[in-house]
């Protein structure tokens, strides 16, 4: 058993005991207060996450990636020192509360994705391994370890998709707030939406085009502007 082997082992472990120990009951309910900070450190989390993947873009499609630059301990460093840079303090996943709930779910997610994924990582090539393609994952594995207090969504308008998987119409199909999202993504605004819609906190954080992202969907026969609307992440949370 290898070294890597050994601590990638202990990583998984480690937040899979932090998942079982401090995961709160899905039936506890939080106050429009606490939904709020929780959207907000829920829009950190992925943004930062998924910028790790967006940072190795380059030697990914060039398949210039090393085992060691893109093992998942490596890979959790970096996004360990993204979120401090975006918050001003340390990823603390022992942090009681909704809050802590969400990093230490949210750090499980992404170190089961970049571990299950090693051989695009490794190996490469173009769009081998995108950021949103990531981001899909790893909000899939989010999800059900949260257990019903917050549900996360990415998404973009029909016309906009590379993968039709991704439209509100499935990856929203039971949430009440779909039509909503739906509404605000046709009117391509960039500015965050966080509001009380019945009794859910919604947290809407549309997303700018990179560079990347626009040379990658003219490859699909998409015509976009980087700075463009691009999407967007979405948080769901009941409250009482």
């Amino acid at each position: 058993m290898t070294p890597s082997y050994r601590r990638t082992r202990a990583l998984l472990t480690f937040a899979a005991v932090l998942a079982c120990q401090a995961f709160a009951p899905a039936v506890a309910q939080m106050t429009e207060e606490s939904a709020r900070e929780a959207a907000q450190e829920l829009r950190v989390l992925v943004s930062e996450g998924t910028g790790v993947i967006g940072d190795l873009q380059p030697a990914i499609n060039t398949s210039k990636t090393t085992r060691e630059q893109v093992s998942p301990d490596a890979l959790l460093v970096q996004f360990r020192a993204r979120y401090e840079k975006a918050t001003g303090h340390p990823l603390d996943v022992k942090a009681p509360g909704i809050v802590g709930d969400t990093r230490r779910a949210y750090v499980q997610a992404f170190t089961s994705v970049v571990t299950r994924f090693q051989g695009n990582l490794t190996k490469g090539g173009q769009d081998a391994f995108v950021p949103a393609f990531f981001r899909a994952q790893t909000l899939k594995e989010f999800n059900p370890l949260m257990q019903g207090r917050i549900a996360a969504y990415a998404t973009n308008r029909d016309a906009e998709l590379i993968n039709s998987d991704w439209a509100v119409s499935k990856v929203m199909k039971t949430s009440p707030l779909a039509p909503e999202v739906s509404g605000l993504m046709a009117t391509g605004g960039l500015e965050p939406v966080v509001k009380r819609s019945g009794d859910r906190v919604m947290g809407y954080y549309p997303m700018k085009l990179g560079p990347a992202c626009v040379a990658c969907h003219a490859q699909n026969g998409l015509k976009q502007e980087v700075g463009a609307f691009g999407g967007a992440l979405v948080a769901e949370i009941p409250v009482k």
